[in-house]
């Protein structure tokens, strides 16, 4: 659809109908990743604005899940396939056979060419207003097609994050291959910039360092929302002794933040207050998270079919993450439902919140102790930062609001590539094939 943006409204005067392709590499439930949940509390609401086509690879067993994904208004146009597992041996082959790759391993380890022969036949066969990408890692399946509109909708600065793994990753061999693998995602990820016609980043930090670090003048960012219906404080369910981490636990910097609390500030949790239980909460715990359970008063409980009564019981949520990027929506969901949180300031990295009021903030081992044991032992405490943040969150983040600042970041690219003299978005650098 070729309309200025005065024309993006319906003969009435309302907003007009956009025409959307949204990729992603997986459907959104269960929702048991930041990922898909950041995703999914935009597609409840664009999803119902819009025609959105959601195309996807599909694993097994996920076909059940489908009716979940038509609730929300979308159009599904699933590809059966799957990447290889985390921690198999078909996943570690491929990590070792990537050292050949000129692009890193998560890029290739996420391409299907039958993901991208459907997007090439959509696009050819219907008249899309905007192809939305998810995540770099996608964006292997639209580089060098012919296509409407594109924005890729940019999670993290992934290249930021292979570069904190690498400098506190242990082990010669293990260093070395997460800084070929941050040279190489910095070279694709600032690439795919150039490519798209607008990046949406989540924070107003990933937004900076897109523009600083790889020059690209066509960001915007949005707010970090969270499904305020879903996450309501649940007075009364609480634990007093309950402290509890929140997280995908197949993702490194969620791996390396549990460790370093178990190590280094449960420890000293305990020696003020013994009857302290942690819980670790979070699909596909690896074996070196699992044994953390042998250790006293931390429990491993993995997948949870819902994460809210875990969240009800707790007292205090922990954050102590080491390394990551973007946004820990986390946080938010853990404020929504009036729990205080004490995080790392990796932790609560581009969230403007504001230490002693909404959260408390801390990065030495012994004042996280101390911040969580004096949460433990006074529930003034606790009710003040945990109401605060819960009054913070539903009065400026909730999901409809930030996929309306998405929306129209959306609209705004619409109507600028179609007006006259737009100029068309930069080739994909030469030195990095797509294929």
């Amino acid at each position: 659809m070729n309309l200025p943006e005065s024309a993006l409204l319906s003969a009435g005067g309302a907003p007009a109908r956009m025409k959307i392709l949204f990729l992603h590499k997986q459907i959104l439930f269960p929702r048991d990743t930041g990922g898909k949940i950041r995703v999914l509390n935009l597609l409840k609401h664009l999803g119902r604005w819009h025609d959105v086509t959601y195309v996807c690879n599909l694993r097994p067993g996920e076909e059940a899940l489908l009716p979940q994904m038509e609730e929300l208004g979308l159009r599904m146009v699933p590809v059966s396939g799957e990447a290889p597992r985390r921690g198999g041996a078909g996943f570690l082959a491929a990590a070792a056979a990537n050292l050949l790759s000129p692009r890193p391993y998560t890029i290739d380890r996420n391409y299907d060419p039958r993901v991208r022969h459907k997007v090439a036949e959509l696009v050819a066969a219907e008249d899309f207003d905007l192809v939305i990408c998810d995540a770099v890692q996608m964006a292997r399946h639209v580089i060098g097609l012919e296509l409407p509109p594109t924005v890729l909708f940019q999670h993290n600065v992934e290249a930021q994050i292979l570069e904190r793994h690498a400098q506190v990753s242990e082990g010669l061999l293990h260093r070395r291959y997460l800084f070929d693998q941050f040279r190489k995602m910095k070279s694709f990820e600032g690439g795919c910039g150039r490519h798209f016609d607008h990046v949406i980043a989540v924070s107003r930090q990933d937004e900076r360092i897109f523009r600083e670090r790889y020059g690209w003048d066509n960001v915007d960012a949005i707010d970090t929302a969270v499904d305020t219906d879903f996450f309501q404080p649940r007075p009364g369910q609480e634990n007093p002794d309950r402290v509890m981490f929140l997280g995908s636990m197949d993702w490194m910097p969620n791996q390396d933040g549990v460790r370093f609390f178990a190590d280094q500030v449960w420890p000293k949790v305990l020696d003020r207050h013994p009857s302290a239980v942690f819980h670790i909460v979070g699909r596909n715990p690896p074996a070196s998270v699992q044994e953390l359970a042998r250790r006293q008063g931390i429990e491993v409980l993995g997948s949870v079919p819902d994460v809210r009564p875990h969240l009800a019981e707790a007292a205090v949520v922990t954050v102590p993450l080491l390394v990551g990027g973007g946004t820990r929506l986390k946080i938010y969901e853990a404020m929504a439902m009036a729990k205080p949180v004490v995080s790392t300031t990796i932790g609560a990295e581009g969230l403007p919140v504001e230490h002693g009021v909404h959260f408390l903030q801390t990065d030495a081992p012994q004042a996280m102790a101390d911040a969580i044991v004096d949460l433990l032992q006074d529930s003034a405490l606790r009710q003040r930062i945990g109401g605060a943040a819960d009054d913070f969150v539903r009065e400026n983040y909730g999901s409809e609001s930030v996929s309306r600042q998405f929306e129209s970041i959306c609209r705004r690219v619409v109507a600028r590539a179609s007006s006259p003299g737009s100029v068309p978005v930069s080739p994909f650098p030469s030195s990095i094939s797509p294929l």
